[in-house]
Formats: structure tokens, sequence, C-alpha cells
């Protein structure tokens, strides 16, 4: 239980000044009562549910009407309970159940311990105190459900039943006030049944009767107000599904044909059956909207849900939306890939070459025409052998020059020339056409990935978001049993994917309780993901996610290659919103500066895809063209593992990287790839090991400078196998230790350990 104080000076709302008219109506009513207990019991009520100076302010004022002496134990049982109240508020600590009863007991030894005669007194005053007490509970939790949740929410257990009692009090009371032959019962009765079939339903207006009538006959003896209520009940159920003011009117008449006809009343005089017929009349003059705002708030209809149902209709639309654009994006990509021109082959740059030649140098030769008509073809190959050797090796010299071509041309200096300005023409053609080529190739696949993740993302939108309505119900009621206020609670789930959210009172949150009961009733551990804040300052939104199963924790340690400031290795370990974990190492080519900003580079990239939600064909190959159109001779080895955190399968992804180690019950495996490094090759296809990880496992992977100083993937596994230690850390720098050790301190190559440990 939490506090709700308010300071003086805040704003009075409809509902709160509701509150301060029943309660200050029920402290008069029920002063008289067990003592004045069950008026203190209200005090209590009120000073969880509103202003606990203005609730002790009613309290004193409806005490005083019964005399000093009933002032006298107000006041008392008034300040130490707000002594309580001031001290839990500026300690800002909960008031528990057992330390609430524990003040509640401190109040009371005054009234019990002043003036009593005898023991049989005694023993009244402790059953006063008790009954006292035990309504103050009663009062906390029905003010809760109805002044503070408010009636839009359906009660939780333990509050309806506490309603319930609230309503046989206030009956019990009631029903001990008259005015000769006017009872006061027979003005609320009427009116409260009339009230509930209007707003509440058949069911509400019923058992109101019931507990109205169990009240009167707890407070009188008599049966007569029992019947009367019963039968009431029944006539407002059935006219004001036709007319609320033919209810009232049929309400009335039960009053006054019981009166005459079974002597209701005692009597039957227009006194006896003038409280009946003020009820009727005021219930028909009260504004219609009134009772149809009521009714609305109170309802529990589909129409509470509609926006689920709004929020299914506009996942649909998106996901429509989505399926036109990823066509759009991959309509784009086969645009790129159309677009790429390609290059002109060797084979047909070295027969130009040849053309080339024999426009040019051969033009004016007298030789010509013997050349280029006798002995065309031993003149083309020759011309062409040179041709081949400029293309493949970018130039050629007087030694490539056929026996046949120098011993009967003059212009062999000229052709060379010639064929080696071409060669360098082709080269650099060759070099941009594929440079436009590669980019043109690299925004494909990047368009086609977008297009794919878009799909992705329109499948999850499509699929149909499932509510459960038992278990939000559950939910709010269990939250409210731990004394967390809450006043709604959406279960969403979407293929395996459960989402929580519940809205509670801000004064009330605790995540742990939350976390801890949210978790009881889906059967899953979840986990508070965030708080948001709604429209109002009471209420706050507070929305959890289901725990992964598994989770991960690293330790890293390098060295860099002797001589050089800065290793080129990189690393990173990250988590995804999709419940992946990604564990990377890049070994950029070379050490110093340069290679580590290309390692960077790349595993900064490589994170990017991965959080955005690429798959790894599309993230590996766009990063590896990256690197290829770079224009730099620098390659990056990665090794990289894909965790999923709900299943424990695992993706080991290597490109030219070095066998990694994993550990698992006790036994040390080698996990090896053949494939290239990122920017060696425009193709590549990485070597992939799929394996299932558990709690408990641990991985290792390792840059090249570590693996090298082993000399042999078994020496390295067998070096983790004789580590004893369970820290990722201490493994990382032990492993390290080892591998410097046998390099004699005197690094080769940059050395980079990663070790990652499933928990």
């Amino acid at each position: 239980m939490k506090l709700n104080w308010k300071e003086i000076r805040g704003k009075l709302t409809a509902k709160t000044v509701l509150l301060y008219v029943v309660y200050a109506a029920l402290a008069v009513a029920s002063g008289g009562v067990f003592d004045g207990n069950l008026t203190f019991g209200l005090f209590v009520g009120a000073v969880y549910s509103a202003n606990p100076v203005v609730a002790a302010v009613i309290y004193l004022g409806g005490s005083a009407v019964f005399g000093w002496g009933s002032l006298l134990q107000a006041g008392v049982k008034t300040a130490i309970v707000m002594i309580a109240v001031a001290a839990h508020y500026f300690a800002k600590r909960k008031i528990g159940k057992a330390m609430l009863l524990l003040y509640l007991v401190a109040a009371n030894a005054f009234y019990v311990a002043y003036g009593f005669t005898d023991y049989f007194g005694l023993f009244d005053k402790f059953l006063y105190a008790a009954c006292g007490i035990a309504f103050a509970y009663v009062c906390i939790y029905t003010f809760r459900a109805v002044f503070v949740r408010g009636l839009s929410y359906r009660p939780a257990l333990d509050e309806t039943v506490c309603i319930g009692l609230f309503v046989t009090v206030a009956s019990y009371c009631f029903s001990q006030i008259s005015f000769g032959t006017m009872q006061l019962i027979y003005f609320v009765a009427p009116f409260a049944l009339l009230f509930a079939a209007v707003c509440f339903g058949d069911k509400a207006s019923l058992c109101a009767a019931v507990l109205m009538g169990v009240g009167n006959v707890l407070a009188t003896g008599e049966y007569g107000c029992c019947v009367f209520c019963t039968v009431a009940s029944l006539v407002a159920v059935v006219l004001c599904k036709i007319s609320r003011y033919l209810g009232a009117l049929g309400v009335l008449l039960a009053d006054v044909l019981m009166s005459y006809f079974l002597n209701l009343h005692g009597v039957f005089d227009v006194a006896s059956v003038a409280p009946a017929f003020a009820s009727a009349l005021v219930f028909a003059v009260v504004p219609n909207r009134v009772y149809a705002y009521v009714r609305d708030a109170c309802s529990d209809s589909a129409e509470r849900y509609l926006s689920k149902t709004v929020v299914q209709k506009m996942g649909d639309t998106v996901s429509r939306r989505l399926v036109r654009l990823s066509d759009i994006f991959l309509s784009m990509k086969n645009a790129f890939f159309t677009m790429s021109a390609g290059t002109v082959s060797a084979e047909d740059a070295e027969r130009a070459i040849v053309r080339q030649c024999s426009d040019t140098v051969c033009r004016d030769c007298d030789s010509r025409t013997r050349c280029w008509r006798q002995e065309l073809a031993q003149t083309e190959q020759s011309l062409l052998q040179l041709g081949v050797c400029a293309v493949k090796r970018g130039r050629c010299t007087i030694l490539d020059v056929p026996q046949s071509l120098s011993v009967k041309c003059d212009k062999v200096s000229g052709l060379l020339s010639e064929v080696n300005a071409q060669a360098q023409v082709y080269r650099s053609y060759k070099e941009r056409a594929e440079t436009a080529d590669n980019g043109k190739a690299l925004l494909g696949e990047q368009l086609g990935g977008v297009s794919d993740l878009l799909l992705q993302i329109a499948d999850e939108t499509k699929n149909r978001t499932g509510y459960d309505r038992t278990r939000e119900q559950e939910l709010v009621d269990k939250l409210i049993f731990h004394n967390v206020l809450c006043s709604g609670a959406v279960i969403a789930r979407q293929k395996e994917i459960v989402t929580v959210v519940v809205t509670v009172a801000r004064k009330d949150l605790d995540n742990e309780t939350v976390e801890k009961v949210v978790s009881a009733v889906i059967k899953q551990n979840v986990a508070v993901e965030r708080v948001e804040k709604t429209e109002s300052d009471v209420w706050v939104n507070v929305l959890l996610a289901v725990k992964p199963r598994y989770n991960v924790t690293f330790g890293v340690c390098s060295a860099p290659k002797e001589g050089s400031e800065v290793s080129g290795d990189t690393h990173t370990v990250t988590r995804t919103d999709n419940g992946k974990c990604i564990i990377a190492l890049c070994d950029g080519m070379g050490s110093g500066a340069k290679a580590e900003q290309m390692s960077a580079t790349s595993i900064g990239l490589v994170e990017s895809f991965y959080r955005a939600g690429f798959d790894n064909d599309t993230i590996l190959s766009c990063v590896n063209r990256l690197l290829v159109g770079g224009g730099n001779e620098i390659f990056c080895a990665v090794d990289m593992v894909v965790l999923d955190l709900y299943n424990g399968l695992a993706d080991f992804i290597k490109l030219g990287a070095c066998s990694g180690l994993v550990r698992a019950s006790g036994k040390v495996e080698i996990v090896s790839g053949s494939s290239l490094p990122l920017g060696v090759l425009d193709a590549m296809t990485p070597s992939i090991t799929k394996k299932a990880l558990a709690g408990g496992d641990t991985v290792v992977l390792m840059s090249d400078g570590v693996a090298d100083c082993f000399n042999d993937p078994n020496a390295v596994a067998n070096a983790f196998a004789e580590v004893a230690l369970n820290v990722p850390q201490s493994i990382a720098e032990t492993l390290l230790n080892k591998a410097l050790k046998r390099c004699n301190n005197r690094p080769a190559d940059d050395m980079t350990v990663v070790v990652a440990k499933i928990a």
C-alpha cells in the first residue's frame, strides 16, 4: 500500500469531490454506530485515496456532532494516523499491510483504555475497535477501486468483495437513521437500485439489492426492506430497459403498493412514502447525459478494445505499403544491375590494338602491301603477341617482339610505343568501368537488401496480433494485489514475440514487483524495457519484453606488432533488437594506423548492418564491395559469431580468419573455415558453420598473430583446455600471455584474443 498524498493546493477532480461527498455523508451516518469506529475506518480509507488533511477535517467535523468525548477520541486517532502518514511521506517509504495494522492498533489504544467501567464494556470496546480496523481495510480497497482507478476498469476479486461489504455496512448505517415515519434507507435504496440498473446492468442492480437488504436486516432485524429492495431491483431492471422514467415510476409504485398492502413502513401515510418519492424524483431529474457518461465509462464491451482492432487494420495497411516499397527497391536493384555496362574483354582489346597499329604506324610504310596483304596472317599473329603481353603486364619491351616481325619491320620501336600506349588506355578504361560497375552493383545489392528487409517487416506487421483478455485482467488483479495500482494491461503476441504493456500509478511503480508479477502471469521471464509518460501525471506505461534465454559476458586482450604503436585488430560485442549477439574480430592486413582504420571501418559497417536487420549474405557482400572499390590494398580478415540469445543457435562466419575455439562440457572443439579475406575478390563466399551453444559454453576468437605463435590449431586448443579459469577476461589474458611467451614477447603481427561466455 502506498499513500496518495496530495498537496493541499492541488486541484480537485470530479472523482475527488464525489469521494468527499460520499465520505462526509457516511461519516455523519456512521458516527453513532459501533461507538464511531466505522467512521474511523472511513477516515483511513480516505487518507489512502484523497488528501489526508481534508480527510482528517471531515472526520473531526463529523465526530464533533456526537459530543466532546467522540471528538476527543477522534482527535487522538487522527493525530496518530497523521504522524505515521507524515513520517512515511518524508521517508518516501510505503506503509505495508502489517505496518498499517500496527498504526491502527496504536490509534485505538486510547479509545480502548479510556472510559470503560467493567470488563463487559472493555470487551465491547475491543470488538468495536476490531470492526473499525477491519472496515478501514475495506474502505481502502473500495475507495481505490471506485474513486482512484475509476469504474472504467473491472474491480479485482478482493476489491469486489470489499465493495460488497462496504455497501452492506453503508446500508446498515443508513437503516438506523429515521425522521418520524420517514426512513433514510428508503431514499438511498431506490436511487441506488435505479442507478445501478441504468449504468451497471442487471446483475449489479440485483447484487446491490441483496447487499442493501442484508444491511437493513442486520440493523433492524426486519425483512421488509430486504423484500422491497429485491422487488424494486426487479422492477428497475425490467422497466429501465424501456425508459428510465418508467423505471423510476415503477419503483415508486412498488413502495406505495407494498406500504398499502403489506404495511412496509408500519403505517401508510404521505410521510412514509415521501423518501421513495424524493428518491425517484431525484433519479428522474438528473440529466440523461450523466447516466450516459457513467455507462460509457463503465462499459466492458468490445468498444474498449476498439483500439486493438484499429491496430490490426493499421498493421494490414502498413504491411501493404511496405510490400509496394519493397517492389520499388527490387526494381531499382534490377535496374542498377542491368545498367552495369561491363568491360571490353582482353581478347577484344588485343585485336583492337592490332587494328590501331595497322591504321597508324603501318599506314605510310613502304612494306604495308607485303605485310598486310601477302603475309596478313603472320603479321596479325606477331602484333597480337605484342598486344597480349602489353595487356597482361601493362607494357611490352623489345624482348617481346617476335623474330618474324623484327627481321622484316623497320618500325619496331613505333609499334612498341603504340602498343604500350593503347594498352595503357585500355587499362585506364577498364579501371573506370569496373569502378562504375562495382558502384552500381553495390547500390544494387544494398537496394536488394532493403527490399528483403522491407518484406520481412511487412510480414511481421501483417501478422495478426493476438490479445489475451483473460490474462490481461488477471495481470491487473495481481498487480493490485501486490499494491501496484494498475488501470489496464495489454498482452500482445505476434508469432513468438510477446510484448506486455501495463498502465500503473507513477507513485506505485516498482520495476522488480512488476517484472515478478508479469512473469508469473504469462509464464515467461520478462524485463522492463522502458517506462513511458502518459497524458496524465498520475499514470505511466511500463513496457516489458521477454528476457532472452541466454546472456553473454566477454573479455578481450591484445598486443600490437613489435615496433607498431597501434594494433590493426578491432573487435565488437553487441546485441541487436531482435535478440541476437554479434561477436566479431576484424584483422586489418598489415599493421599500424592504416590497418586499424580499415578494420575499424569494416567492423563498424558490419555492426551497423546487423543492427538494421540485414541478412549475412547482404552484409558481407556489401562490405566486401566497399573494400574492393576503395582503391586500397589492405584486406580484412573477419571472424564473427552471430548468436541467437533465445535458442542458443550460433553462426560462425569466417572470411580469411584463423580457426576459433569452443569449449562445451569440458571439451574444446576447433572451428575452422576456408575463405579469402574481405576486399580480395569482387565476389566472396563466407565460410559459415552452425552450432548449438548452451549456458556455460565458451567461445574464443583470435587474430592470426596469436595463431601463428602456436603454429598449430591443436596447440592453441590444448593451451585453451589447460586454462581452468571461467572469467572471460582472465581467459583472454592467459591465452595471450601464452602466445607472447612462445614468440619471446616479440609479436611478429598484431595479436588479439576475444573470449565470450554464454550464461
